[in-house]
């Protein structure tokens, strides 16, 4: 079913002076506008959807460059006119100036790792339908990981891992599909450094939390309300919130203080979490070499629990 995009004319902040607001150079500006619309700070103003269709556009860089206007709005299943009206709310004369920005960043961009995957998993002279399959699922989660490490800055992903380091209390919460990532974290993270657990469902474990403690939610679409109104409480409480999320129009966004864009499409039954597994083990990395020898002296001592414990696996079976 086709939607009609809640669009406007320029709206302007009081504090700001007329003829501030101008449309994004390239790219990275345009990603930035999506994170400032999605918070309600930008110059210019559009319908929830119209920024959900944007951030879809935006997270899709290649596909954007690449595709027809009658393909793009098929997909964000828009009508081609939809996307015209919202290039023009942006203040570009059409969709093919706003398509420019896309099409100078994949000139700019050589790394086609999804594209070089395919080509070496899959003969199409004689592929299986399991070798196929498998050459498609891979394809997308190269995709997936490659578009994330796009938009990553090297000083947040550092500012992060400060953080990470030294906040005296971390939750994670991450729910359904997500479950697995937060579980994952939380775990690698708590060998390294205490007072590091998953938040439950019910989200109650918020009311343990203080000013300078640290929320990290993982969620993608669909999302999950307890997740998301985590967020919210913690916001409110001055609890600072990491979110790893599949869109800058994801709510789990609208509550964060960092984002991380960590997409979740491809080639299988649910939301894939390899591109937020890739950039939680690079926090994970970062975070063990700001520690230094207290990472290690923390992991020598669960080493030493989980032997006590008999948890290991004994040498003979090994």
């Amino acid at each position: 079913m086709l939607f009609a995009l809640q669009l406007s004319t320029h709206y302007y902040d009081p504090m700001m002076t007329k003829g501030e607001y101008r449309p994004p150079d390239n790219l990275d500006e345009l990603r930035e506008l999506v994170g400032e619309l999605n918070r309600g700070t930008a110059g210019v103003r559009l319908g929830p959807k119209a920024i959900k269709v944007l951030a879809g556009l935006v997270e899709a860089p290649r596909e954007t460059a690449i595709s027809s206007i009658t393909q793009l709005a098929s997909i964000y299943k828009v009508n081609a006119s939809t996307l015209t009206r919202l290039s023009k709310s942006l203040d570009y004369r059409g969709f093919s100036q706003l398509q420019e920005l896309f099409r100078s960043h994949l000139m700019a961009d050589n790394n086609f790792y999804s594209g070089e995957t395919a080509r070496l998993l899959t003969d199409p002279n004689d592929a299986s339908e399991a070798i196929t399959q498998l050459a498609r699922v891979t394809a997308d989660k190269a995709s997936n990981i490659s578009s994330m490490a796009e938009n990553l800055d090297p000083t947040t992903l550092e500012e992060v891992a400060a953080l990470l380091a030294g906040a005296p209390k971390i939750r994670v919460q991450g729910l359904r599909m997500s479950y697995s990532a937060a579980c994952f974290f939380s775990y690698a993270l708590g060998m390294m450094r205490d007072s590091v657990a998953v938040l439950g469902a019910s989200g109650h474990g918020i009311a343990q939390m203080e000013p300078g403690d640290l929320l990290v939610a993982f969620g993608s679409d669909p999302y999950t309300r307890s997740t998301v109104d985590s967020c919210r409480i913690a916001s409110e409480r001055s609890i600072r919130v990491i979110a790893l999320t599949d869109s800058q129009a994801s709510p789990l966004a609208r509550y964060a203080d960092i984002v991380f864009l960590t997409p979740s499409g491809g080639a299988f039954v649910a939301n894939s979490v390899a591109s937020a597994i890739v950039l939680s083990e690079t926090l994970l990395a970062l975070v063990a070499r700001r520690l230094g020898r207290r990472a290690v002296t923390a992991l020598k001592e669960r080493e030493r629990c989980i032997d006590a414990l008999g948890s290991a696996l004994p040498n003979s079976l090994r």
